[in-house]
């Protein structure tokens, strides 16, 4: 059963991102040399995904010049919302134009993460949405972590509860997820996801539990920063990211002299590219 759409969620208020996140969209914080968003679009593609949709609201003007401007501009179709309509309202939205009219299957990234898993979960995930409104990728995580706990029986999403054991590893939403849109009922404006989309209370969702995968979360200033740093060290330079950011990247000599620096700041241009030299974004963050 093939993925007809994806969907890039990338209408966040940027809240997380510090004082850069009121000039700077989230997705078009670079990687490197490529943005988020771009490595979203290559890495929905790579899953065999040709006709990809990105949501707007914050700063849409400046995502909309970069596309415009951008080598992937004809791969993508923007959907600018006003207001903005949360997670359910994205879907819906998506869902309703002509060329969809509820009809296929979609995959739902968000446009800060990156999860790379085996190719025998993915088809897992792929099969289990014949029988199901939805199947979501979860992951382990540790249990000191703030996310909210997935519960299942036999696979089954049947609660989402606050992780307050905190003595155990659990599993939480990974924010990707495959959804089947025929048959879903439409729902104009605002709305939640787990409310008007994959309501598991009224139909299956299926749970795709990952206990070997790479996540990379960019979704937070600090958690951004740490995670540039991250993937620079030697342990980390054959991992999964990578390998995906060297197929669609690769490295000058600026950007490999500045992450080999003994900055502990990161600076971007306005064009959301790294720039030691000519700062205008200054200091994302330092830590401590």
């Amino acid at each position: 059963m093939p993925i007809d759409y994806a969907l890039i969620l990338s209408a966040g208020m940027g809240t997380r991102m510090g004082e850069i996140g009121k000039l700077l969209p989230k997705v078009l914080w670079p990687i490197f040399t490529k943005s988020l968003l771009e490595l979203q679009v290559r890495y929905c593609q790579e899953m065999g995904i040709e006709k990809i949709y990105i949501n707007t609201h914050f700063l849409h003007k400046e995502i909309e010049n970069f596309v415009r401007q951008s080598s992937f501009s004809r791969d993508v179709v923007l959907l600018h919302e006003n207001p903005l309509l949360d997670s359910g309202g994205a879907i819906h939205n998506l869902a309703i134009r002509p060329e969809i009219n509820y009809k296929g299957n979609l995959l739902m990234v968000n446009g800060d993460q990156f999860l790379f898993f085996n190719d025998t979960k993915w088809k897992e995930g792929i099969e289990a949405i014949e029988g199901a409104r939805a199947s979501l990728f979860t992951i382990k995580v540790e249990a000191s972590s703030h996310y909210n706990e997935t519960v299942a029986s036999n696979k089954k999403l049947i609660e989402i509860k606050k992780n307050i054991q905190k003595d155990r590893d659990y599993f939480t939403y990974s924010g990707l997820g495959i959804l089947k849109l025929d048959g879903l009922k439409p729902v104009p404006g605002i709305s939640r996801f787990f409310e008007t989309v994959v309501n598991y209370n009224k139909e299956v969702v299926e749970l795709i539990h990952l206990d070997k995968f790479e996540y990379w979360d960019f979704g937070t200033a600090e958690i951004y920063f740490n995670n540039i740093l991250k993937l620079k060290t030697p342990e980390n330079l054959s991992c999964l990211m990578n390998l995906f950011l060297n197929k669609w990247s690769g490295e000058d000599e600026v950007h490999t002299n500045f992450l080999n620096s003994s900055m502990r700041s990161i600076n971007l241009d306005n064009q959301g590219n790294f720039s030691p030299n000519s700062m205008v974004y200054k200091n994302i963050l330092q830590p401590v």
